[in-house]
């Protein structure tokens, strides 16, 4: 399977399992994951989830060259309705009424890095590396980064991650506010599961509740949300986009022109 559910005691682990393509996502991947999000919501005796990658990557964010790829020319309701998945996804990370874990190892590309960052306690290795990626094909940040960046490394910052795409090792994610901790690879995963123990001994009810009012505490991503659909919707129909996905099929450059 592509996505890989775990169940060892009270801890859940998900894990993307597409290891020779780094994870990358495809439309099947995304339904696992919506299916087994749904599991985890509604299983009481699951009380803390890790979300991980198999192999040496977090993901590689969409599957652009396979299945998952979008079509050079992209109408607005075919970008709407390919953003609402993604979106449900960041949505029930972002709002799952347990605590999750993200446990970082390589590359976590567009959407991957907003999937981690839904997470409520981010772990990173040595070797994660942290990367847009969606100006670079003209698109705008999906699952709500823009919203998540902002709020955890401020909004200077974040403008300068997503206008130039600059890429973040795991130390410098750690160092601007978007990381809990650096481990050594190797411990990555082991470190994950003590916390994800700790956390399922505590009263997780009021931890859900807890959860409730950090993400209650700047605005609602759910609000966030539907003005990024917007914005995404417009932007995927734009010459530049056309001309980021072609070029990214064809291994060169994008030559933008501003429309």
């Amino acid at each position: 399977m592509d996505v890989e559910l775990s169940l060892q005691g009270a801890i859940a682990t998900l894990s993307l399992n597409r290891p020779e393509k780094l994870n990358a996502l495809t439309p099947d991947m995304l339904t696992m994951l919506i299916e087994h999000l749904d599991r985890i919501e509604r299983d009481p005796a699951i009380r803390a989830v890790i979300l991980t990658g198999a192999g040496r990557a977090f993901c590689a964010g969409a599957d652009i060259k396979g299945s998952g790829a979008a079509p050079p020319q992209m109408s607005v309701l075919h970008a709407r309705q390919s953003m609402a998945v993604y979106q449900q996804i960041a949505l029930r990370l972002y709002n799952l009424n347990k605590p999750v874990i993200a446990a970082v190892r390589g590359v976590a590309v567009g959407i991957a890095w907003s999937y981690a960052l839904c997470a409520d306690l981010l772990l990173v290795s040595d070797t994660a590396q942290f990367i847009p990626a969606f100006l670079m094909r003209a698109t705008l940040p999906e699952g709500g980064m823009v919203h998540l960046l902002a709020r955890h490394c401020g909004e200077f910052r974040a403008k300068e991650i997503m206008y130039l795409n600059r890429k973040l090792t795991g130390k410098e994610a750690f160092e601007c506010g978007l990381a809990n901790r650096v481990v050594e690879d190797e411990k990555l995963m082991q470190v994950a599961e003590d916390l994800a123990a700790e956390l399922a001994a505590m009263p997780t009810f009021s931890i859900g509740l807890t959860k409730q009012l950090f993400r209650s505490s700047a605005g609602t991503m759910e609000e966030f949300l539907v003005q990024e659909l917007n914005a995404v919707a417009l932007a995927v129909n734009s010459e530049d986009a056309a001309e980021g996905r072609l070029a990214a099929r064809e291994k060169r450059t994008p030559a933008f022109k501003g429309r």
